[in-house]
């Protein structure tokens, strides 16, 4: 991805892949937002009960949109939300570290299709050159081994596991990866060398 892949709208930019298209939520986002996150092995997943209504959903939209670093995950061929992917600090310390963590939510029907690991490059790039992050954090929770896939995937390396609580406030390990930003760039200069 190079700099040309970024394009800015408004105050949210617009992250284009080679499948997808990131953008700015929107409130008409909705609907879709409720289809997925209805479903009981979304959420979870990701730490969030599953939406009990449209209305839940579109209280949850409205806060997912002023968060400004996250995305509307569309395919280029459907403006359709089907998952939402974000950089977010979860508290001062980590903002003053220049750290932010990568979380992602993706509709069931699109698993095993490499959209996330897509996605995700494009989010990790974004964070480490245009905002300059120092590290990106990313977790998962134990039993969930398919976000451990995609995120040893983006060269993430397991740095800690920290104990928080479920959406259900039970006690459940989040295991913690890190990717500094130099060994990133690193990375991808050797992958754009070869």
């Amino acid at each position: 991805m190079s700099m040309g892949d970024f394009f800015i709208r408004g105050y949210m930019k617009t992250l284009v892949t080679k499948r997808l298209i990131l953008r700015a939520l929107r409130l008409d986002d909705a609907p879709s937002l409720f289809y997925y996150g209805r479903k009981p092995n979304i959420g979870p997943m990701a730490g969030w009960p599953p939406h009990k209504s449209i209305e839940e959903s579109y209280k949850i939209l409205k806060i997912m949109r002023h968060e400004e670093e996250t995305w509307a995950i569309t395919l280029k061929t459907d403006d359709t939300l089907i998952g939402t992917i974000g950089l977010t600090s979860r508290d001062v310390f980590q903002a003053l570290d220049n750290t932010k963590e990568l979380g992602y939510a993706l509709d069931d029907t699109y698993w095993g299709q490499g959209i996330i690991p897509e996605a995700a490059e494009a989010i990790v790039n974004y964070g480490f050159i245009v905002l300059e992050l120092d590290k990106i954090l990313c977790g998962h929770y134990g039993f969930n081994l398919q976000s451990k896939r995609v995120i040893e995937k983006l060269g993430f390396h397991y740095d800690h596991t920290e104990i928080k609580k479920d959406y259900k406030k039970q006690p459940i390990d989040v295991l913690m990866y890190k990717l500094d930003r130099y060994e990133y760039l690193e990375r991808r200069f050797k992958h754009d060398n070869t």
